[in-house]
């Protein structure tokens, strides 16, 4: 199955670059695309929310000096033409009629991130600066919370402020992220600032996907990929946030809890995923589509031991720094966003979760392979997501995907792997009905 898998993904990328439609087999033989357009579809949707809320958040700044453009306009006519050119490079990634050409693997992967990397150097100082007109206190946040705790300080007394990245300001935004993003964080914030470990955790996850996979060819196209067309998180990167890390983290954990093969391996991968989910409190909604998925499957071992390893590790971590000081500790009532919307939807917090639960519980139950169930954990995550953008939307009297369809970001890896996981897997399935015993060159 590995040369199988190997045989359909190589030339993906390249079919999707160069844009030339081709032949599957050394016999010249088309293969027959697949009747379930599903995994299009699905890829596209998880790629495209967080992209056109970046898409928005750029001709909102771009336009700021010009107060009587039509920024609404501009921005869904930019957006119109990138859900057309993203339907239409799907259909070319997710063709079947390929041609064998030259690996695609770790190296074009690396060789793409150090040039990602060298940009990362050049715009990143540029943007923290206020000088590009996007304000974030993300990185920031990370970075004076760590130094102050590394101080022997509680770090949650001090405030985020764009572009203060030391001290501990009076004002400016809560620090949000909980308790994990801090410890995760320390050694590159130590060394230079958290802004620079996307790319660390970027490769975690290539190695995660690998091993999941079990086919590096498939990681790397599946990479490459969401660079061309989800370019948030491009985005992302270059300006520092760590949304994207906290998404690579988590994501990464769960491929290899669902890879573990031993108990000791399992308790480990467990605990680190707990730490991991110790960041942003609505990556615990993951918990629900695999404790079904694993219920349903009878892996209660599995479920039990990877489970409470998680659940563990984060009480570990979370709760000391919530003991110290409840009333300071603030990640528990800034990461409550759908209170500003109370006007329109009270108790929306409480809403949100009842609606991404259930959900969770029936898509990990109806799940019946892994790539299945990574698209149910993706989808469990990007509900609260579409909750706050349509209240957003009602708020501002106009659709909008600012600011809470930038955190879509959330299921884009997994949502996105486990569509095109599934795709190639129906396509060899098809290719060995219509071929049995057929060798693929």
């Amino acid at each position: 199955m590995d040369k199988q898998w190997s045989d359909q993904v190589k030339p993906a990328l390249a079919n999707l670059l160069l844009w030339q439609p081709v032949r599957w087999n050394g016999y010249g033989s088309l293969a027959r695309s697949a009747s379930n357009p599903v995994g299009l579809w699905t890829f596209c949707f998880f790629a495209a929310v967080p992209t056109l809320a970046m898409i928005e958040r750029f001709v909102q700044v771009a336009l700021t000096a010009h107060p009587f453009a039509p920024v609404a306009w501009t921005a869904l006519l930019l957006q119109t033409l990138y859900l057309l050119g993203l339907f239409v490079s799907c259909k070319r990634l997710f063709s079947i009629t390929l041609t064998p050409v030259r690996r695609i693997g770790g190296w074009h992967v690396l060789g793409v991130f150090t040039l990602l990397f060298m940009v990362f150097m050049v715009v990143y100082p540029i943007a923290d600066s206020g000088r590009l007109g996007f304000y974030s206190d993300r990185d920031e946040a990370i970075d004076v919370a760590v130094r102050q705790l590394a101080a022997g300080n509680y770090p949650y007394r001090c405030k985020a402020l764009s572009g203060i990245h030391d001290g501990c300001p009076a004002v400016g935004n809560p620090i949000a992220p909980l308790p994990g993003a801090l410890l995760v964080s320390a050694p590159f914030v130590l060394v230079w600032g958290s802004a620079v470990q996307s790319f660390f955790w970027l490769g975690v996850f290539y190695f995660s996907s690998k091993r999941y996979t079990g086919n590096a060819n498939l990681s790397s196209v599946h990479l490459l990929s969401l660079v061309v067309l989800a370019p948030v998180l491009v985005a992302e990167i270059l300006t520092g946030g760590d949304l994207i890390a906290n998404t690579l983290a988590v994501t990464s954990f769960i491929l290899l809890s669902l890879r573990a093969r031993s108990p000791m391996s399992g308790i480990v991968r467990g605990l680190l995923l707990g730490v991991m989910l110790s960041w942003r409190a609505h990556f615990i909604l993951v918990a629900i589509p695999l404790a079904a998925y694993h219920i349903k499957s009878r892996e209660l071992d599995k479920l039990l031991m990877i489970g409470l390893a998680a659940a563990v590790s984060f009480v570990a971590v979370t709760v000391p720094f919530w003991l110290v000081n409840p009333d300071a500790f603030t990640p528990w009532t800034v990461q409550q966003h759908f209170d500003e919307f109370k006007q329109i939807l009270p108790h929306g917090n409480l809403v949100a979760i009842v609606i991404a639960v259930p959900l969770g519980a029936v898509l990990g139950f109806r799940s019946r392979t892994h790539e299945d169930l990574l698209i149910a954990c993706a989808a469990t995550l990007i509900v609260p997501m579409l909750l706050a953008i349509l209240l957003n939307s009602m708020s501002q009297g106009r659709p909008t995907f600012l600011f809470f369809g930038w955190y879509a970001i959330s299921s884009l890896f997994l949502g996105t792997l486990g569509a095109i996981m599934q795709h190639i897997k129906a396509n060899a399935a098809e290719v060995d009905a219509a071929n049995p015993g057929a060798a693929l060159v």
